[in-house]
């Protein structure tokens, strides 16, 4: 709407400011000609071609009636913007030696000598309108496409966070229920903590996810940091975790604490999963710019010869959430056997 204003207040203050000898009702109706065009122009973006054609037509006849010259192509100009930003091209360059042909007949039938000089202007402010006009479409197409692969890698974050916390939490209880299974009979004294551990882990679970759907950055363990958070991974899991940190433990980005704790649960659910033992090693180092987390067993390679590394989408959720903070990783088989996950990502 500002728009129209702004062409309106052109046009009128062009045709009264306009020089030559026409009545005052010449440049009333020459100026509700180039009203009429200014007004089509509120169509311009849901039919670009139809209002381009629209002030075209006032504009040459806007010409041929002799009113006075100089406001009659601003609505078109606007108009072939337009066609430009609405991606039709073809249209909008057949459209700029058409018009400079209108002026040269309509110059001739109203008995004007063409002047090179004006045609040139002509020419020039058209190519423009058309330029600006692409120029406006390619940044919007830029913008969509940014906001296109921002919503995939939200997408791509979401499923990541949803497969590291269900992948843990439904093996942990997996295993727990397994215990209780066995112990039932023979010891159910036993059975019930096992259960109860299946509820706790079940609850976190839950928490998590919602936290994960609600794209909220918070703390996935519930705990202050990934230091104090990882430990109980293990025991979660049923494995005996040695932890070691070294260096002054910092306070850390958010996102550099959540990727530290989800590797080491991704890597130590794999170890549950596939290394057929029942300890594990994390290494946590403090460096200057960096955290380290490295994740150590001694289990056995699946069967085939496929490799950990090949196994679902666990490494490579790791290696894209490492490589998403700008950090480096590397997981794959250690000399005498078992597997080391490692990463190190700036802080």
């Amino acid at each position: 709407m500002a728009l129209l204003v702004v062409v309106a207040a052109l046009v009128v203050g062009g045709v009264q400011a306009a020089g030559g000898d026409v009545s005052v009702a010449g440049r009333l109706s020459g100026a509700a000609i180039l009203l009429a065009a200014t007004a089509a122009l509120h169509w311009r973006r849901r039919r670009p071609v139809v209002v381009l054609a629209v002030t075209a037509a006032a504009a040459v006849g806007y010409y041929l009636l002799g009113y006075p010259l100089g406001p009659e192509p601003v609505p078109f100009v606007v108009a072939l913007y337009a066609t430009g930003e609405a991606g039709r091209r073809s249209i909008a360059v057949s459209a700029v030696p058409i018009a400079v042909g209108l002026v040269l007949v309509a110059d001739i039938a109203a008995g004007r000598p063409p002047e090179g000089e004006d045609l040139v202007a002509v020419t020039a402010v058209l190519v423009a309108a058309v330029g600006f006009g692409e120029l406006a479409r390619s940044r919007r197409e830029q913008r969509y496409a940014h906001a296109e692969r921002a919503a995939a890698q939200e997408r791509l974050r979401i499923a990541r966070d949803l497969h590291d916390t269900l992948a843990h939490q439904l093996t942990a209880i997996s295993v727990q229920a397994g215990a209780a299974l066995r112990k039932r009979d023979s010891r159910p004294e036993l059975a019930y903590p096992a259960l109860e551990t299946v509820r706790e882990v079940a609850g976190d679970a839950l928490r998590e996810v919602r936290s994960v759907l609600g794209v909220v950055r918070a703390d996935p363990a519930g705990a202050s940091n990934a230091r104090e958070a990882v430990p109980a991974l293990g025991a979660r899991a049923g494995l005996a975790v040695t932890m070691t940190v070294s260096g002054e433990a910092v306070a850390l980005p958010p996102d550099v604490d959540a990727a530290t704790y989800r590797i080491a649960q991704e890597a130590l659910t794999n170890v549950r999963r596939h290394a057929g033992v029942s300890e594990a090693e994390v290494r946590l180092a403090y460096l200057p710019r960096h955290v380290e987390i490295e994740v150590l067993d001694r289990g056995r390679e699946p069967a085939g010869g496929a490799g950990r590394a090949q196994d679902g989408h666990g490494i490579a959720g790791m290696r894209e959430r490492v490589t998403a903070l700008g950090g480096r990783f590397s997981a794959g088989p250690r000399p005498g056997g078992g597997f080391r996950v490692w990463a190190v990502l700036p802080r």
